[in-house]
């Protein structure tokens, strides 16, 4: 159980295009907005854990024609939002109108690759209770939600700060493309882990 924990941690700890999107609406749009966005992030992540826990993912991820939907779906969402945040210029964070709300944060989730990629390794890697997979799974849950919540809120007040410290334009704008390239790099590595794990894929 230890080591589980410990495993969520660094996960935790480790941006994802969840965590730097959170980090860049903080950035954008303060707390008010980002809270919104937190909550559907971390309902995402709830809704996708069970989906892996209870088998479907691996169960629609059989039809080839639907995996590879999927991925492209994922692929082209996420490098619209990286274009988004590299495109920012002297603004910081993402450019938009009207801040992405809990829909937007449940979305995100339900398409992340890396999502798909680190719950499964989780689940799978880190055995607790082999003989009784349900209890397994509740016990799972309950420690990864005690870390998720402070730590998306923990990854919101960075993006807060941030835009509090008044960067000069040319440090916002290398911020900006550090975090579009990041998500990218992320993105990408994880659809690749995700195409060559199989059934441990669309995470």
């Amino acid at each position: 159980m230890l080591s589980y924990t410990l495993g969520v941690l660094v996960l935790m700890a480790i941006p994802g295009p969840a965590l730097l999107t959170i980090f860049g609406i903080g950035a954008s749009f303060g707390y008010h907005a980002g809270i919104r966005y937190v909550t559907g992030v971390y309902v995402g992540a709830n809704v996708t854990t069970l989906f892996i826990f209870s088998g479907l993912s691996t169960l629609l991820l059989e039809f080839p024609g639907l995996r590879s939907a999927l991925f492209l779906l994922s692929l082209t969402y996420f490098v619209y939002l990286a274009v988004r945040i590299g495109l920012a210029g002297s603004r910081l964070g993402i450019v938009k109108q009207a801040p992405p709300g809990f829909r937007a944060g449940v979305m995100l989730q339900l398409v992340n690759p890396k999502t798909y990629m680190t719950i499964s390794a989780l689940y799978f890697g880190f055995p607790i209770l082999a003989d009784a997979p349900v209890n397994e799974a509740i016990i799972k849950i309950i420690i990864a939600n005690i870390i998720w919540i402070p730590g998306h809120f923990l990854w919101l007040y960075a993006g807060v700060k941030v835009n509090r410290l008044d960067l000069s334009p040319r440090s916002t704008r290398i911020l900006n493309i550090t975090l579009a390239t990041s998500m990218l790099i992320i993105v990408f590595t994880s659809a690749i882990f995700s195409i060559s794990g199989g059934s441990v894929s669309l995470r």
